[in-house]
């Protein structure tokens, strides 16, 4: 097969011409002949077993060799951009030039390409750890948020007031139009603890079981939504029971009661242990993103092909779409309620989406720059823990395509030993390691 390529680096393409011989091409008209008789057969022969010229005779030269350029070009240009090691993304544009059922086969075919990365100097960049550092007021958040989660409630038979939770059905609605998320039913409002809008736990106060009130209320100007900043709506609420939280002391007796602990004291340590553990972790995440980002921004790269940064920004799009889902909403819903297009939501995505490529391109090429490597036994054991997720691995294996797991997983790995081994560079640069109380 003769190949000849072109870069056009502008716009981080490829151009390949390709001629494949008559050879080469042979065993692609074989198969259009098997495919077009598989199903019926022609007179006097089996199914998928006509020859070649029975079945050109019998249904023409042009749908036979358009059955063969259709199964044969895609492999062709696989076998095409293997020989030359070019990075093909997605699907090229096909031009076919010359084609026959027993002669050559050319065509070009022009496909984007991952762009060039030029890496910077490692020992020039400047992320920093931040300290962890816990003190007892941390630890004294952590038990209230821990001794509320454990509450009982008494019912009573008074008026609502600051302090207690009211079981109430709302409905709120703008311009007379039910608001997203914004209706309810047997929902807990603690009032004075700042959940709901304070207009609404304001004018929800002095309702006893099974009063029922319409009133307006004003979202406050710090509101998350600045859409919505001094707006009105107008809300119905049907109250069913009024009750007292009451939140067990915080002592000995608690603490045993949550399990293996001998007091309060004991509890204390084991938080303090966990809560280094978890800010330690978030701390390296964040370090070694600090680390990417930079790598990044000291980096020079060729055009990014669009069809990447398309991509990344349908991937986010998805992502905000499963989300929404876990809320019960969509994402026509979303846009909505921020009175946005799809499409300008995309452009939204387009900078972000362009600065994670980055991020992952220049990381790639310190992997490949530095020997960063994933061995099969690290794939082998981080493919079988993720099939262990689920209750049968061998229904897992049939439902999941284990070669595309493997895939992607190698690529997690080798992801994540790059950011290891450009951490270890970098502290080396500053000769300096992690100490305790930092991320290691």
């Amino acid at each position: 097969m003769d190949i000849t390529v072109t870069d056009k680096e502008a716009a981080s393409q490829v151009e390949l011409k390709v001629t494949a011989s008559a050879d080469e091409f042979k065993p692609y008209v074989e198969q259009a002949a098997k495919t077009l008789t598989k199903e019926k057969g022609l007179p006097g022969f089996r199914p998928g077993k006509a020859p070649i010229d029975a079945v050109v005779k019998a249904l023409g030269h042009e749908r036979v060799l358009g059955e063969a350029l259709e199964h044969g070009i895609p492999r062709l240009f696989v076998e095409a951009v293997l020989a030359k090691e070019i990075d093909a993304l997605g699907r090229p544009a096909t031009t076919i030039e010359q084609a026959s059922l027993d002669g050559e086969v050319s065509f070009t075919a022009t496909v984007d390409v991952l762009p060039t990365v030029q890496l910077g100097d490692v020992s020039t960049l400047t992320a920093t750890r931040q300290p962890i550092t816990i003190d007892d007021k941390r630890i004294e958040q952590e038990l209230a948020v821990l001794a509320k989660s454990r509450s009982t409630y008494l019912d009573l038979d008074r008026p609502a007031q600051t302090g207690d939770t009211l079981i109430v059905d709302f409905e709120v609605s703008m311009d007379g139009a039910p608001m997203e998320g914004g209706s309810s039913k047997q929902h807990p409002v603690h009032i004075g603890e700042g959940h709901f809008i304070p207009d609404f736990e304001q004018k929800i106060q002095g309702m006893v079981a099974g009063d029922e009130r319409e009133f307006t209320m004003t979202f406050p100007d710090d509101f998350a939504d600045s859409k919505l900043r001094g707006k009105e709506a107008s809300a119905k609420v049907k109250a069913h029971e009024v009750k007292k939280r009451v939140i067990p002391d915080v002592n000995d007796e608690f603490a045993q009661g949550l399990g293996d602990f001998s007091s309060l004291a004991d509890l204390k340590e084991k938080i303090k242990t966990n809560l280094e553990a978890e800010l330690t972790h978030k701390e390296q995440d964040r370090f070694r993103g600090e680390l990417a980002e930079q790598l990044a921004d000291k980096a020079t790269f060729t055009t990014l092909p669009q069809s990447l940064v398309e991509r990344e920004v349908d991937r986010r799009i998805a992502e905000l779409s499963q989300m929404l889902s876990v809320q019960q909403k969509t994402l026509p819903d979303y846009l909505a309620q921020q009175h946005k297009t799809a499409d300008q939501l995309r452009g939204e995505l387009k900078e972000p989406a362009e600065k994670t490529i980055k991020v992952s391109l220049a990381l790639r090429t310190f992997a490949q720059e530095h020997g960063v490597e994933v061995t099969d036994e690290e794939l082998e054991t981080k493919a079988q823990e993720y099939l262990q997720q689920f209750a049968q691995t061998d229904e897992a294996k049939e439902k999941i395509d284990v070669g595309e797991l493997k895939e992607s997983l190698a690529n997690t790995l080798r992801h994540q030993k790059a950011l290891a081994q450009l951490e270890e560079l970098a502290e080396q640069q500053k000769g300096t390691a992690p100490t305790k109380g930092q991320a290691g």
